[in-house]
This record gives C-alpha cells, sequence and structure tokens, in this order.
C-alpha cells in the first residue's frame, strides 16, 4: 500500500486549501513554525483512523480545535493505493462537535498505525514517558506490545484463565456455581438448624394448645377429650346458639322499645301541667307565629325569594329557616362578587397590556422604517470579488496590472499592489456595514412580528362594552341584596325562635293526648312478653318491676349463650391449631430428611471441584515459569539487540546504552521497564535520567523504530514530525543514511516533517533519487500577505550523472 495524495481545507492552523501528492517512497515536508506541517500530518492520521489520539493525549476535548479559526468546519481527503493495486479514498469532515465520514483503517490496523507508525512532535519528548505510563505496569503500551512480540498470547491466555484459581473470591465472577455451591453448603446446613428450632417449636406448639383445647372441651363437652381434632371440629361446627341468641335480641329490642314507651308515659301522666294548661300554651305560641307572619314574614319572605333570583339553583323552599336561607344566599353572593371582581381586574390589565403594546409596536416600525433607509443608502460591496481581488495580489508584480498588462504607474502615484490592498479593505469595510444593518433589519423584523401577534392575544382578552356593563350592574345590585339580608338577620331569627316555640307545643299536646291509652297497650306488652321467656308475677305487680324482672332474666341468658359460645368457637380454633401444627411437623421432618441429603451431594460436588483448583494452579505456576524464561531469553537475544544497533548508529558516543531491564524473577508478570547499560559494562538508571536532551530524543525515536520493525509488517508507512531536535550533525547524517535504509532495503513509505531550512536542504540532498524510478517528494508550506496557507509540491526524479561518462 501507498499514500497517494492528501486535500485540506480549513483543517487545524490550515486556512484556506492543501493539496499536495504523495506518492513516493519518501515525503520530505518544510514549513516554518506554525505554518501548518504538524496540522497536515494529524490530518493523515485522522483520514485513515477516523481521530487524532496523538492531540487526544494532551487535550481530550480536541474536537473543538479541528476546524480553523471562525470556520464551521474542515475538510480531509486522502487516496492511498491497495495491495490489489485498487484506489481507496477516505473523505472526512470536521466540526467542534464530531468527525464525521470513514475511515481507511479500522480496529488493529488504526491501533498499529497510531503506536507504531506515527511518531507526532509533541510525542518524541515524552515517548519514554508515554510507553510506560499505566496505572499497572503490565498493561502499559510498551508492556502490551513487548507480549505480543514475543508471543505469549497463549500463555497470558492460560494463566489469565486459571487466575481466578488462586483465590475462591475471584472464582465467584468466572466460576459462579462454584461459589453458589459453597454459599448453598452453608445454607443448607443453616436451614438444617433452622428446620430443627421449627420441630421444636411445633412441638410445643401443638403440647400448649392440645391442654388449652381439653380446657375449653370441658365446658363444651367432655366426651370429645379423646377425639381427633378433624372430628372434634366437626362435632362443634353441627352446633350452634345463634338461633337462641337472635330470640334474646329480638326479646330485648322489644323490652327497650317497652320500657321507652313506658317512659314517656310515666313522664306524661306525672306532669304537673294539665290538659287545660297545654292547650293554652299551644294557642299562644301558634297565635304568636301567625302574627309574625303577617306583620313581618311576607316581607322576609320576598327578600329571599329576590336574592334567589340571582342564582337560577337555589329554590326558595319554606322547609329550611329563614337564617339558614340567609346565610345560603349571602355566601353564594360573596362568591359570585368575588368572581365579577377578578373578571373586572383581568379586563382592566389587559387594557394596560393592550396600550404598552401599542406604543413599542409604533416604536418598533419607525425604527424598521429607519433602517430601511439605511440599508437602501448604504453603497452595495462584494465579498466574492474583494476576495478574487485579494488572490491576484500574489500575482502582482511591480505596478504591472496582471489582467490588463497596463502600467499603473502612468495614472497614479500609488504602487499597483497598495492600490488593490486598499480597494479590498474598503470593500471588505463597507460589505460588514450592510450585513450589520441587514442584520439589525431582520431583529426588529421579528420584533414587530412578535409585537403584533401579542397585540392580538391582549385585545382578544377585552370584554366589550356591554359586557362590562352588565357585570358592574349585577355586582352592584348583589351588593344591595347582601346589605337587606344582613340587615334583615334579627327580623329572621325572631321568626325562626317563634316557629320553633309553635312546634314544641303543639308536639307536647299530641303526646299528652296519646299517653293514657299507651299505658294500657303498653302493660298488655309486657305481660305477653313475661309469659314467652319464662318470667312469673303477680297481677297487683307494677309495670316497672316486671320490666326490671325481664332485663335481669334477658341478661343472665345472654351471658350463658355467649360463653357457651365463646367456649365452642375457642376449642375449635385450638382444634385447628393442632391439626396445622401436626401437618407442618410432618412437613418439617420430611423437608429435613431431604436436605440432609442434598448437602450430602453438595459437599461431594465442592470436594471434587476442590481438587480441580489444587491442579488448576499447579498448570498456573509452572507456565509462569516458563514464560519467564522466554521472556529472559528473548530480552537478551532480540528485541534489545535491534534497539541497541539502531541507537548505536545514530549516537555512536555516547556511554550508556537504552535497553529494556530483565525480570528478575522467573514467574514474575511481563513488564516492559527501560533502563541503562554502559558500554564497559553496569547498569544505569532510566533513560530520562542518564542521558542528554539530544540522546534521549535519539532514545525514543530509535525505540520508535525498534518497535516498528520488530514485528511482521503490517503497515508499509513511517509519519514522523521533526525527529531530529537537538540532533547534531552527526546524528543527523547518520538519521539521514537510517532513512534511505527504512525505505530502499525495508520497503517503508516515510513522510517527515522538518522546519529548519537547512535542514530540509540536507536531506533534500541526502534522500534524492540514486536510481532509475526512484522518487522523492518535498512539499513548503507557508503564508500568504493575507495570512492564509499556501503549499507548493515538486517531484524530484532521478538524473543520471552525465559527467563522469563524458
Amino acid at each position: 500500500m501507498r499514500l497517494k495524495s492528501l486535500y485540506l481545507k480549513d483543517f487545524r492552523s490550515i486556512d484556506g486549501e492543501v493539496d499536495i501528492s504523495l506518492d513516493a517512497p519518501i515525503v520530505l515536508i518544510h514549513g516554518p513554525n506554525g505554518a501548518g506541517k504538524t496540522s497536515l500530518l494529524s490530518a493523515i492520521e485522522l483520514a485513515l483512523t477516523g481521530a487524532v489520539p496523538s492531540l487526544s493525549r494532551a487535550e481530550p476535548d480536541y474536537l473543538s480545535y479541528l476546524p480553523h479559526k471562525d470556520r464551521p468546519f474542515g475538510e480531509v481527503r486522502l487516496e492511498l493505493t491497495a495491495d490489489d493495486g485498487a484506489i481507496r479514498r477516505s473523505n472526512m469532515r470536521v466540526t467542534t462537535e464530531a468527525v464525521t465520514g470513514d475511515a481507511l483503517l479500522s480496529g488493529a490496523e488504526a491501533d498499529f498505525f497510531s503506536e507504531r507508525s506515527y511518531l507526532a512532535q509533541s510525542t518524541l519528548g515524552r515517548l519514554l514517558e508515554i510507553y510506560q505510563h499505566s496505572e499497572k505496569k503490565s498493561d502499559s503500551p510498551l508492556t502490551r506490545f513487548v507480549k505480543e512480540l514475543l508471543g505469549l498470547d497463549r500463555m497470558e491466555a492460560l494463566i489469565g484463565g486459571l487466575y481466578s484459581a488462586g483465590n475462591i473470591a475471584r472464582l465467584k465472577a468466572p466460576v459462579p456455581a462454584y461459589g453458589e455451591n459453597r454459599d448453598a453448603i452453608l445454607a443448607d446446613e443453616a436451614e438444617i438448624t433452622a428446620i430443627d428450632q421449627r420441630i421444636k417449636d411445633a412441638d410445643a406448639l401443638i403440647g400448649t394448645h392440645q391442654a388449652h383445647l381439653r380446657d375449653k372441651l370441658a365446658a363444651v363437652d367432655p366426651s370429645l377429650f379423646n377425639a381427633a381434632p378433624a372430628d372434634i371440629i366437626s362435632a362443634l361446627n353441627s352446633v350452634s346458639e345463634e338461633l337462641d341468641l337472635t330470640e334474646l335480641v329480638r326479646a330485648r329490642r322489644e323490652l327497650e322499645v317497652s320500657q321507652a314507651s313506658w317512659s314517656i308515659t310515666d313522664r306524661a301522666s306525672s306532669a304537673d301541667r294539665s290538659h287545660g294548661a297545654i292547650e293554652a300554651a299551644n294557642q299562644t305560641a301558634s297565635s304568636a307565629f301567625e302574627r309574625w307572619i303577617f306583620e313581618r314574614g311576607q316581607d322576609v319572605d320576598l327578600l329571599l325569594v329576590q336574592a334567589s333570583a340571582f342564582f337560577a339553583d337555589i329554590s326558595s323552599s319554606g322547609e329550611a329557616t329563614f337564617g339558614e336561607r340567609a346565610r345560603v344566599l349571602a355566601e353564594r353572593i360573596e362568591t359570585d362578587l368575588d368572581r365579577i371582581e377578578r373578571v373586572v381586574a383581568s379586563h382592566d390589565a389587559a387594557v394596560e397590556q393592550r396600550d404598552a403594546l401599542a406604543r413599542q409596536l409604533a416604536e418598533a416600525k419607525a425604527r424598521l422604517d429607519r433602517l430601511d433607509s439605511e440599508v437602501s443608502a448604504a453603497s452595495m460591496s462584494n465579498e466574492t470579488l474583494a476576495r478574487s481581488l485579494s488572490d491576484l495580489m500574489t500575482h502582482v508584480e511591480g505596478d504591472i496590472c496582471p489582467v490588463c498588462d497596463r502600467d499603473f504607474s502612468e495614472v497614479s502615484g500609488t504602487p499597483l499592489s497598495a492600490h488593490v490592498a486598499a480597494k479590498v479593505a474598503n470593500m471588505i469595510e463597507q460589505a460588514g456595514r450592510l450585513q450589520a444593518l441587514l442584520q439589525s433589519r431582520t431583529n426588529t423584523q421579528s420584533e414587530v412580528s412578535r409585537l403584533d401577534r401579542e397585540m392580538q392575544a391582549a385585545v382578544s382578552g377585552l370584554m366589550s362594552e356591554t359586557e362590562l356593563s352588565a357585570l358592574k350592574t349585577r355586582a352592584a345590585d348583589l351588593t344591595d341584596s347582601r346589605g337587606q339580608l344582613l340587615q334583615a338577620g334579627p327580623t329572621m331569627a325572631e321568626g325562626d325562635r317563634r316557629r320553633r316555640d309553635a312546634a314544641q307545643a303543639a308536639q307536647t299536646l299530641v303526646a299528652l293526648q296519646s299517653a293514657d291509652q299507651s299505658a294500657k297497650v303498653l302493660r298488655n306488652s309486657v305481660e305477653d312478653l313475661a309469659h314467652h321467656i319464662g318470667v312469673t308475677f303477680e297481677t297487683a305487680t307494677p309495670t316497672d318491676q316486671i320490666l326490671n324482672k325481664l332485663r335481669a332474666k334477658i341478661d343472665a341468658s345472654e351471658k350463658s349463650l355467649t360463653d357457651r359460645q365463646a367456649a365452642r368457637r375457642d376449642a375449635i380454633d385450638a382444634a385447628k391449631v393442632v391439626m396445622t401444627a401436626s401437618e407442618k411437623l410432618s412437613g418439617l421432618r420430611a423437608e429435613r430428611s431431604e436436605r440432609e441429603t442434598l448437602l450430602t451431594i453438595k459437599k461431594g460436588q465442592k470436594a471434587e471441584a476442590d481438587k480441580i483448583i489444587d491442579v488448576a494452579k499447579d498448570v498456573a505456576r509452572q507456565t509462569r515459569e516458563a514464560r519467564g524464561r522466554v521472556v529472559r531469553r528473548v530480552f537478551n537475544d532480540e528485541l534489545n539487540a535491534v534497539w541497541r544497533d539502531l541507537f548505536v548508529r545514530l549516537a555512536p558516543e555516547e556511554p550508556f546504552i537504552p535497553a529494556f531491564a530483565i525480570p528478575e524473577a522467573p514467574n514474575a508478570d511481563v513488564e516492559a521497564v527501560l533502563e541503562t547499560l554502559h558500554r564497559r559494562g553496569g547498569k544505569g538508571g532510566n533513560p530520562r535520567a542518564m542521558l542528554s536532551a539530544g540522546n534521549l530524543n535519539t532514545a525514543a525515536l530509535t525505540l520508535f523504530l525498534a518497535l516498528h520493525l520488530s514485528v511482521k509488517r503490517k503497515l508499509p508507512w513511517l509519519v514522523i514530525d521533526d525527529p531530529v531536535q537537538s540532533m547534531d550533525e552527526v546524528h543527523i547524517a547518520q538519521f539521514a543514511a537510517l532513512l534511505r535504509t527504512l525505505s530502499k532495503q525495508m520497503q517503508r513509505q516515510v513522510i517527515i516533517a522538518v522546519h529548519e531550512r537547512s535542514l530540509f536542504d540536507y536531506l533534500a540532498l541526502e534522500l534524492s533519487p540514486a536510481f532509475p524510478g526512484d522518487r522523492l517528494n518535498v512539499v513548503e508550506l507557508g503564508r500568504s500577505a493575507m495570512g492564509q496557507t499556501t503549499s507548493r509540491w515538486d517531484a524530484r526524479l532521478y538524473v543520471a550523472d552525465r559527467a563522469i561518462a563524458a
């Protein structure tokens, strides 16, 4: 695969469009700081992987900064040739919130590019730290690579799979059945203990209720002592005291009625007042009420009828008292007055809102007319023409116009470039002012529309003058009626009192007239009741004494029947408890036997599982020991040798050589830790503490290349951003030779960016094509006078040296 071309627009620091060719074994990119070299390489990473991991390490919210400043979006298009010769393209669009489009790589290939093929400028100085950064050293990116290189996947999988066997607590997730079995054994043992306790409690409960049952049967039916609980329940349910108790209730009710009647008759017969006095009192009360009706009652009734006319759902019924009718009407009047007050207040508020909105609407329309005049008076500008003139400035040389070839100095002493720049600035300024006026007019038009809608809503809330007048008239009438009802309150109270006195006098007269006849009828009824329930008495016995004997007889019979009924029901309940407890006891004993059998099976299963766990622990131990032997051998013989060879080529004078530390314990976890070794023997500290800035960058660069070359080639690209920081001339010369080796022998497409001009010229010379078919693409980035990004690329091909041949 080879990267073919790259197109960018408004991406990160790229302002405008950049379109370059990448179709060469080596692509050399140059530009001053800020020209967009890193943005160009980040675009390649985005098109290939769909993200920019090199930026996310420093800024998790990097999506906000992918589009160029003040641009709504940016574009990235990358084209490459696949292994089968097919052309594949990626078209990405970036905004401040998301990246859309399909990346060319996915999964493991995307991770390999970000970690093994792309070395960002910000990453180089921190590469050693990034490779080792992790909460656990065994999970660092460097450690994961070493495991992949050593081919320890199966060993790691076996150790990881058997990790849970080392501790019972870790088995709960992968083998939940084991933990469930252990818990079930404990639960079954606890449950068996609980069942034993419940069996003991059931035995005690049966004994207690059997004793209680015998006590109750002694009062009900001693012949049932030796019967089964079910037979006892059946026998006791076949009898009932309900009929006798119902008969006693009927007799008690009749007795109470007789006693009440006798009390009334006795009080009437013993009253101090004669028949004549009661009749006179009734006549006096009736006459007084009729006189009040004639004098004042008609006016009061008319007032109540008039007040009721305001409410269709209130009838002028004469059954209620005058005071009650007046109270109900007063409450309704207060409620209606409150309603009318709220409606009128809402109308007044709507009037105020309508007037305020009318003023605001008039002001907004006046402002809209003024803006229309300003927009009409503003000079027209063309932003597109201004941009075209700006692009044309790059072609202006001297005072000759690139369009008409005329000499501008003939018509003006001002240089042509200054005249065009002033014209562009003036057009942009006029266009900006017109745009601001149009935006203000749009906002004012929206405000006028909003005020129109609010004015219509306010007008819809107003009432007509007819409705308002009707409401105010009703409020005045209700207020007047409420005052009249309040003023007539004492008169209504007098009428209610006179009506009540007349009714009581009439009731007293009727009761006296019926008392004499009731006494004879009541005596006969009491004697019949006494004969019915078996109470004896003499003929001359007073009625009240007979009534007392009847009450005593009924109370005694009722108590006897109630006690017997309670004893029978208690016996039935006790028999049910004994029967239920016996059934529960049988079930508990069967359940205990079943759980005991299951417990024996589970204990056997646990013993078998414990044997398997012991075997798994031994297999894991032996696997870790074998892994340790492989790691120590490969660290010494392979990985460290490749890194040492690359580092020594670029830094031949450095005494300390970076290397991977060899794990000390044979069965320890694989942890890729870095150290330094002295050329004459002995160990040093971490490379970050032992090497100079230049050699530390060299160590990081060679480690990156060693990791890239140590595994089977997945992607044929190496993208490096300004890797020669702090390198001296010897390092740079060796690095150029290394790049040729990577391109020619390792068949890698190398894309490298530098910012120093002298270094760019040197590498362009050193990496120039040396044989037919070879190629070097050079890309130069810069900025125009308007601050836009400019780009130029050239393909340098092989040219035979004919001087020697000549």
